[in-house]
């Protein structure tokens, strides 16, 4: 860290998902008895996935809703950020619901509207490169506190997504809906980044793309991985030449792993071959290594969850962060986080952050298993119903009669001739 800039990190972090949920079985089994000939390929994508269900949006939540749930949970008593010295509320997201304003400006609105005092005096504005979008946000912004911010200077960066594929499809099984909010300060009480010595990598690859007016997501399975692959090895050296040191080295001065999870079982192969490379160990010596450090345990999030897309990689720190306090207590405390963020097309991030001393308190506060078990498990025709509904200003009046949205949360309550859509908090 330079010490000439103030220690700039996490002071906390919230996760939202949709109650909805679908066991994959269950999807899996229907989509068979609908063509046999998907067995085995549904089988085998379950089998290599991890994946065991997966959270989806009511008709009545979008990309917007979804961050604005994560963002009145970063606020709620007694962890709320002072919002005086609020200078950024951004979003990364790779669903946007407008081709031209920022989703977090439909946030900002929509929680002031709810009784909560965000000050207008701030830069409200949206990152998108598929699931790296958040964490570009994050960078740029912590960046930007560290080296021009006040003392009290703060940023809250979210990021929300609802992952489409094709239907049916292997890939079906990879989707997921949810949102985190991460608030950003100096002195942070959570996580203090080291940002200068951050990775990069980079290309010009087609292993996942959303075209124009699509709300599905065209991806290259196996090509898509290799990338991953490639970047993170690239991004880790090039943060390790920034730091230093040897790749080797600082693989065994890291306590804990956290990566980009669109599956649960993808960050072990990636893991695997950084640690083969720079380590020399096999498959099972990585996964001891990685044992040691708790990180299969937060896997298991995604797994019941789903892709958070430009979420994934906060979902994975929030659930090993969690897991650490339960292993080690206080003595979190000083551990070193490795965290990786993927998008794809593509791009790569690599940082470290130190556990703060106050890390244990904030963690202490969270709700992570009642997260995992808030959930409805609606007929499966509710899940059709959404793969299958195109949301207008014709037909939305009957959409929101035959799904009412949920008291007490954020919902689109109307779309507009012209296309502009409407929230409230019901």
């Amino acid at each position: 860290m330079n010490g000439s800039f103030a220690p700039i990190g996490l002071n906390d972090l919230s996760v939202f998902v949709p109650r909805n949920s679908l066991n994959l079985e269950v999807l899996r089994r229907i989509r068979v008895e609908e063509d046999p000939g998907l067995e085995k390929h549904l089988q085998r994508a379950l089998a290599t996935t991890g994946q065991r269900s997966m959270r989806f949006p009511s008709p009545t939540e979008d990309t917007v809703t979804l961050a604005a749930e994560a963002l009145r949970l970063l606020l709620a008593p007694p962890k709320a950020p002072p919002l005086t010295g609020l200078r950024f509320l951004t979003l990364g997201t790779e669903t946007s619901v407008d081709m031209s304003k920022s989703g977090s400006s439909y946030v900002l609105g929509l929680l002031q509207k709810s009784g909560h005092n965000l000050p207008f005096n701030l830069s409200s504005f949206q990152v998108q490169h598929a699931c790296a979008g958040g964490t570009l946000a994050l960078l740029t912004t912590a960046g930007f506190l560290q080296a021009a911010g006040r003392e009290d200077d703060s940023s809250i960066v979210l990021t929300s997504d609802i992952a489409r594929y094709k239907a049916p499809s292997t890939a079906e099984v990879t989707q997921g809906a949810g949102a985190t909010g991460l608030w950003l300060a100096r002195h942070p009480d959570l996580l203090v980044l080291d940002l200068p010595t951050t990775g990069f990598a980079s290309h010009d690859v087609d292993d996942f793309f959303r075209p124009l007016g699509s709300t599905i997501a065209k991806v290259k399975g196996g090509y898509s991985l290799a990338c991953y692959n490639e970047a993170l090895s690239e991004a880790f050296e090039d943060h390790c030449s920034r730091a230093g040191v040897r790749p080797g080295d600082e693989l065994e001065s890291i306590d804990l792993f956290c990566l980009h999870v669109p599956y649960a079982l993808m960050p072990i192969s990636a893991m695997d071959k950084l640690l083969a490379k720079h380590l020399g160990l096999d498959a099972a010596s990585s996964r001891s290594f990685l044992e040691n450090r708790g990180f299969f345990k937060a896997l298991e999030a995604t797994a019941e969850i789903g892709n958070l897309y430009t979420g994934s990689l906060w979902l994975n720190l929030a659930f090993s962060l969690e897991e650490r306090l339960q292993t080690l207590g206080s003595a979190m405390a000083g551990k070193r986080v490795l965290m990786a963020s993927y998008g794809s097309g593509n791009t790569m991030a690599v940082f470290t952050g130190t556990i703060a001393a106050g890390a244990p308190e904030v963690i202490g506060r969270w709700n992570l298993e009642g997260l995992l078990t808030d959930k409805n498990e609606p007929p499966f025709q509710a899940y059709q119903y959404w793969l299958d509904t195109h949301r207008t200003f014709e037909n939305y009046p009957a959409i929101l009669e035959r799904f009412p949205p949920e008291v007490g949360r954020f919902a689109l309550t109307g779309l507009r001739e012209d296309g502009y859509r409407e929230y409230s908090l019901i």
